[in-house]
């Protein structure tokens, strides 16, 4: 916690907090702070998975006491959450890939889009991608919302459902969109759950970068532009080179990087951390301020656009930028390699940030003083209405 960018306490009320959270308890200003970036676990030398430790104190209280009404609208096992809203209200070119990949059939090899691509399925309309089927959905989720927010029953439950599908599948080699997707699935539910899956999962990036090494990706356009590049919360845990991937692209492509103070191993959340801890609640202030903070560090540091290779990184920043009109442009790797290589990418992202927002204005704003409490409950299934029926 003394190394953590969010807290960066002075080391002797570090070694402090931490003798709390060894004891079951947690002060109001850790609770708070943490943002579930996980970066104090790879910070340790020991894994103690001090983040975890952390995240296991709201796990015991929200057993105890449940957690607040305000936070049903952003959990992925409630059948009208944020994500659904969006997917309802989709353009219908994006429904009917939507429809296309929610398909169960038994399938060896696949693309995994996750759930925060399936609110933007317009991502995936690209020549890069492989030519193999999409297979995913909502209530495809590898649960990472609910693993950071310490809801582990939850959490546990889902992984199982996605393992048990993955198997029915026949599932062998699966190709991540999603960088949590990919160590969730990989290395979170069998390590520490004991929830082993049959799959290898490959990220995109690396695909991607293998591909263009080998000349598959022609690089027509230089882009002369400079970004700031939001690193995802999982990226630090895969092997040491695959946080400078993104940067290589980018290189690659004519793309100079100027670094935030935090990022890479020190990155932090894009905002939607700053709402997972059970007193926030999923505060639309705490989102809204660590966002815009993350908006001006991007700024501050002189970049012309910023770059997520995290489809809900790209989202989160982007609904912030609604109420930040200096920030940067915001722009999924994705499409910045789509820009190099000659295609036109489509880019919806400020009318999905509005819709977005408009989301939680319509259903979480109502609930924001209220401090009653529930249970979430599972299993879920079928809930995201296509036809707005």
């Amino acid at each position: 916690m003394s190394r953590c960018p969010e807290m960066s306490l002075p080391l002797e009320r570090a070694k402090a907090e931490k003798a709390k959270l060894n004891a079951g308890q947690i002060s109001a200003l850790v609770s708070r702070r943490c943002t579930g970036c996980f970066d104090c676990d790879f910070f340790c030398p020991n894994q103690a998975y001090p983040c975890e430790t952390i995240v296991q104190t709201w796990f015991e209280e929200s057993r105890r006491n449940g957690i607040l009404a305000r936070a049903r609208y952003f959990l992925p096992v409630e059948p009208k959450n944020f994500r659904a809203y969006v997917v309802e209200r989709l353009p219908e070119d994006e429904k009917n890939l939507l429809r296309k990949w929610n398909d169960p059939s038994p399938c060896a090899q696949f693309i995994y889009p996750g759930c925060n691509v399936c609110a933007a399925p317009y991502l995936t309309m690209t020549r890069l991608l492989p030519e193999i089927p999409v297979r995913g959905g909502l209530d495809w989720c590898c649960g990472e919302m609910l693993f950071r927010m310490g809801l582990f029953d939850l959490f546990e439950k889902q992984g199982k459902l996605m393992r048990d599908r993955f198997r029915e599948m026949g599932a062998k080699k699966i190709l991540m969109m999603c960088t949590a997707g990919t160590i969730i699935f990989s290395r979170i539910l069998p390590e520490r759950f004991g929830v082993k899956f049959d799959a290898e999962f490959q990220p995109l990036l690396k695909y991607l970068w293998q591909k263009m090494e080998a000349g598959e990706i022609k690089i027509l356009n230089q882009l002369n532009l400079t970004a700031a590049v939001q690193d995802s919360c999982y990226a630090k845990f895969f092997e040491p080179e695959y946080v400078e991937l993104p940067r290589r692209f980018l290189e690659k492509i004519g793309v100079r990087v100027k670094e935030m103070p935090r990022a890479k191993e020190r990155m932090v959340c894009c905002g939607i951390g700053a709402g997972f801890s059970v007193k926030s609640g999923y505060h639309p202030l705490d989102l809204t301020r660590a966002t815009i903070k993350r908006l001006r560090e991007a700024q501050k540091a002189g970049a012309d656009i910023i770059c997520a290779y995290c489809a809900g990184c790209l989202q989160m920043l982007a609904v912030g930028a609604v109420a930040y009109p200096g920030a940067p442009g915001i722009y999924h790797l994705l499409e910045l390699l789509q820009m190099a290589a000659g295609e036109k990418p489509e880019r919806r992202l400020k009318s999905r940030a509005r819709l977005l927002l408009k989301g939680v204005l319509k259903n979480q704003a109502p609930l924001v003083l209220k401090s009653s409490r529930f249970f979430p409950q599972m299993p879920w299934k079928g809930y995201c209405n296509l036809d707005n029926k």
